[in-house]
This record gives structure tokens, sequence and C-alpha cells, in this order.
């Protein structure tokens, strides 16, 4: 990609992967799109947005009919891109698209979104190089606004631990999403990722995924409970994903913990 451009995207019920050369920004318009990295996964709804670093590949699906995206397909080469970094006074290779990453955009996003639609939809912004660089510098630096505000929030907070894992253990046969997490701890769901990577360098899934396997250690170590039965105790759909995901944590598989077995 020569360029940078700033697109409306009709997604609908579809779903598929994509990876790309380039960086983008996943900007939730209509309806709702649930979205998946390896690092973690969320949805998108009205001025959420997905930050997508180059190369990231991501798993997507329209969770109702209307759902539409206004995307920005970044090319961080472009000189117009390179004067958008310094007008801001971010980096994007380095804070932006450094990693996947899920972020709320401040209320000032609804009517530039609306905007941004009308224009594209009438065949102007995306043609010519004035309306293209017009929509790219006021999503940009929208979007660069709202990464900084979560940054300086997370920077000044912390999670309770002892909350949060109690939360968790509540809900181990079934575990909270990302949004539904957030929304227990009272917090948007970009700033509460932000919180997890600070805090512990996990994601927030990454997280609860190791709270439900270590109290499925203790349960091996301490009960007769088979592995079917304790793999559903812990949110699991059945014992072999169970299994794997044991055997990825602890490195050895769920068996070698029973009753405080060593190997």
């Amino acid at each position: 990609m020569n360029y940078s451009q700033t697109r409306i995207a009709p997604i609908a019920r579809q779903q598929g992967q994509h990876r790309h050369s380039y960086a983008q920004v996943l900007i939730g318009w209509r309806g709702q799109l649930a979205c998946e990295f390896d690092n973690g996964a969320g949805e998108l709804a009205a001025s959420g947005a997905a930050l997508v670093p180059a190369a990231a590949g991501h798993l997507y699906a329209g969770l109702d009919d209307d759902c539409a995206l206004v995307v920005v397909d970044v090319a961080l080469h472009e000189p117009y891109i390179r004067a958008l970094e310094q007008a801001c006074g971010i980096a994007f290779s380095e804070t932006l698209f450094s990693q996947p990453e899920f972020i709320t955009l401040d209320a000032e996003m609804a009517p530039l979104l609306e905007f941004t639609a009308q224009r594209l939809a009438h065949g102007r912004g995306s043609d010519d190089a004035a309306g293209r660089c017009q929509l790219l510098s006021m999503l940009m630096t929208q979007v660069c606004r709202s990464y900084s505000s979560e940054r300086t929030r997370a920077l000044h907070q912390r999670l309770d631990r002892g909350v949060l894992d109690a939360y968790i253990d509540r809900h181990l046969e079934a575990p909270p999403d990302n949004r539904t997490l957030a929304a227990a701890l009272n917090l948007s769901e970009s700033h509460c990722y932000c919180l997890f990577q600070r805090q512990f360098g996990l994601t927030p899934q990454q997280y609860v995924m190791q709270r439900r396997l270590h109290h499925a250690r203790f349960l091996l170590r301490s009960s007769r409970l088979t592995l079917a039965a304790i793999a559903d105790r812990v949110g699991f759909a059945d014992a072999s994903s169970f299994s794997r995901a044991y055997k990825k944590l602890f490195q050895q598989p769920p068996g070698r913990s029973r009753h405080g077995t060593r190997g």
C-alpha cells in the first residue's frame, strides 16, 4: 500500500481472518464486531477502536446485520503520516501499533465518525489528496488523544488483585470475557486492558486463563475429580482442550500434577 486511506467497511454478519503488511485502526461505527488477536479478544461497538500493527493476524465476526466499521489503513512510511506523528508527539510504531490493542475513543469521536461516513458516502475524502489528508488528520489526531488519555489514567491506577481474583474465582465455570471483566471492575475495556498489561504483563484473558489453570492444579492435587470434571469446573469445553492449555502453562500434562506428583 503506497498511501494511507480511510474507508467504510460493511461487515454485516460476515466473518474471516486478515493479515496486512500495513497498520490499521478499526473503529466501531454501526452494530458490533467481535475481533480476536493472538494476545486477546474483544468487541467493537460505537466509538470503540482496535489498533492493529502491521502483520498482526486477526479474526473478525460481525454480530448483527448492520455491522460496519470506519477503517484507517496506515502506511507508516508515508510522509504525511510522519508529519502526523510529529504533530501528535508520538511515534506510531512504538505506541499505537506496538501491539494489538483495544481502546475507547472520546465522546467527540461520534460526530466525527458521522462526518467521515457522509464524506465517504458521497465520494469525498478518499479520491482526492486534500480530502484524504483531512480525514486522516481528524481521525488519527482523535485516536492519539484517546490513546494518550488511556495511558495517563493507567499510570495512576492499580487493580486490586484480591477483588480481581475473587471475581474470577466466582466465575470459573463461565470465565468472563474482556467486556464483562471490565464492567465488573468499573472500567472501560481499553483502560482495563492497559492496567492488566502494565501491572501484570498479561492481557486480561491471559490473566483469567492462568487463574483458571492454577485452580485446576489445586483440584488435581487435592481431589479425586476426573480430568473431565475439573475441566468443566474451570470453564473448558472438554478434557482435551483443558489438557493442552494446562501443559502449555505448566510444561507438563495435568496427570503429572495429580495429588502433588512430580516428573
